[in-house]
């Protein structure tokens, strides 16, 4: 124990000491570089959120412009003052609809035609409109409805106004052709920069501009923060692909670097994390193991005693009483039985030392006798047991009682999660040259999660794990065994309607050779 610690100290000592020169090294060489690409990135910052300001400020402007042509107590004359200086005062609109405190509209001019000025109103009435809640809008508000309508992107300023005691609202379309033309068109005065910049929506889908893909982590994006809130505005430093070219090349060269001066300390102490997280998970797989079987034990053992002692005590009023708690002794007993059968079993394939005893038998005739021999187990609120034999089932070398013990471990799971007043059906069918048994129940089926590891030793459920099912984690991976030693297999999938459906396949055969490896699976004693 001392050597293992003292081993371990040593590793993460020599492990530290590289780990500090590495991270030295590259600071060093880092710091100096990122100098001069802070200056750079800083002073795009500032210029992607100017520009992103710029935009912001001239769809406002353009809307107010508007809002002050609008008098409600006077529409007639509102077609010709906005259509006249419209084009000059407020370009970024293109429609304008003029709705009355019961959101009917009263007014709509547009300069995108009659076409699709008539398509908007349609989307307006439609779609806009029950989007905008425009009830909850205070006199005065000023705000933007940035969204896809019908596959189509609208830009919507929202304006309320209170003129003699009587509410108003102005709907302004943007007309966002001349916006992605015109105004990202001249948000920089240099031609080169058009190559620098984008706007993407929030799929990233480009709006303008090409991709920036050359730029890698240098690119400075900004969203739209009250306007076009769903797009964003993406710059690239002038000297972008020198400093990603740089970048990649530091990347290498660091990569390099750490892995020659950490590889052979990180694999051996990998190797030992390995080894040591390994028989730390099995320690506490075999502690969990040890509680939950001491539990199983505990709760038959302590219902025996205590209708036991009842019985010899004369404490039962009625010879009904007295038949019910000498069924519960009954019942409890066989459940004792069974959990220690799988304990040794269990241990004997921990061990290696499992055999099989094939003998000539019928699969349905054994199901048949297992079943019945299982319900006897089963309290009144138990699930009831549905049994589905198919016609003309061929006789073949079987392990009986492996084969009932295993469908016992399967009927004991299915019995445990279908619920009262459910049903658990037991198939058995041939396919091909195999024989098909499987066990179908009624609950809440089964986390694909834990469908992946349900058959490994030791381990339970999520629904287990939180106390609301019994069980001892080794029932379905004695299951796997079995069916592994008739050469088939098992799977878990979800039952077609509910529930989750166990499907064991293993050939028909004539005749086995008895397995005399540990590997063959578990058998009787």
């Amino acid at each position: 124990m001392i050597r293992r610690i003292a081993r371990w100290i040593v590793l993460a000592a020599l492990l530290i000491a590289a780990g500090f020169l590495g991270w030295w090294t590259y600071r060093t060489t880092r710091a100096l570089e990122a100098q001069g690409e802070r200056s750079i990135i800083d002073s795009t910052v500032l210029l992607t959120r100017e520009k992103v300001d710029r935009v912001e400020q001239l769809i406002i402007s353009n809307d107010n412009a508007v809002r002050h042509l609008v008098n409600p107590d006077d529409l007639e004359p509102f077609i010709l003052r906005w259509n006249e200086p419209g084009e000059r005062i407020s370009p970024t609109v293109r429609s304008v609809a003029i709705l009355d405190e019961s959101q009917r509209i009263v007014r709509h001019v547009s300069r995108g035609g009659e076409t699709a000025a008539q398509r908007f109103r349609v989307v307006l009435q439609q779609q806009i409109l029950p989007a905008l809640h425009l009830d909850e809008e205070p006199p005065g508000a000023h705000r933007h409805l940035h969204e896809r309508f019908g596959g189509e992107w609208y830009l919507l300023s929202v304006l309320s106004g209170e003129v003699n005691g009587r509410r108003h609202f102005i709907i302004l379309e943007a007309d966002l052709e001349y916006v992605r033309d015109v105004v990202f068109g001249r948000l920089f005065d240099d031609p080169s920069a058009r190559d620098r910049f984008n706007v993407v929506d929030e799929s990233g889908a480009l709006v303008f501009g090409k991709a920036l893909a050359r730029a890698g982590e240098f690119v400075v994006s900004r969203r739209f923060p009250t306007t076009l809130y769903k797009w964003r505005l993406s710059l690239a430093p002038q000297s972008a692909p020198e400093l990603e070219a740089r970048a990649r090349r530091r990347r290498v060269l660091d990569v390099v670097l750490v892995t020659v001066s950490l590889g052979l300390l990180v694999a051996g102490l990998a190797f030992f994390a390995y080894s040591a997280r390994n028989e730390q998970r099995l320690n506490q797989l075999k502690s969990d193991f040890i509680a939950t079987v001491s539990h199983e034990l505990k709760t038959p053992l302590s219902l025996i005693r205590m209708f036991g002692e009842m019985l010899n005590g004369e404490r039962v009023p009625t010879d009904a009483k007295r038949r019910q708690y000498l069924d519960i002794i009954v019942r409890e007993s066989e459940r004792l039985t069974a959990l220690i059968e799988n304990v040794l079993d269990f241990a004997k394939v921990e061990r290696g030392k499992a055999a099989y005893e094939f003998h000539r038998a019928n699969l349905g005739e054994l199901v048949s006798r297992a079943v019945e021999l299982f319900r006897y187990r089963l309290d009144r609120e138990r699930p009831e047991i549905v049994v589905q034999i198919g016609d003309s089932i061929p006789d073949s070398d079987l392990d009986e009682r492996a084969l009932q013990l295993l469908l016992f471990n399967l009927l004991d799971n299915a019995v445990k999660y279908a619920g009262q007043g459910a049903h658990v059906f037991v198939r058995v069918r041939t396919q091909g040259r195999s024989h098909i048994l499987e066990v179908e129940d009624e609950g809440a089926g089964i986390d694909d999660d834990d469908a992946k590891r349900v058959f490994e030793r030791f381990f339970r459920g999520r629904s287990a794990r939180a106390g609301s099912a019994r069980g001892s984690g080794i029932g379905l991976a004695l299951v796997k065994h079995i069916a592994e030693a008739h050469g088939g297999d098992v799977v878990v999938t979800r039952a077609t309607s509910r529930g989750a459906l166990f499907r064991v396949r293993f050939p028909i055969r004539s005749s086995r050779r008895i397995p005399d490896d540990g590997a063959a699976g578990a058998g009787p004693t």
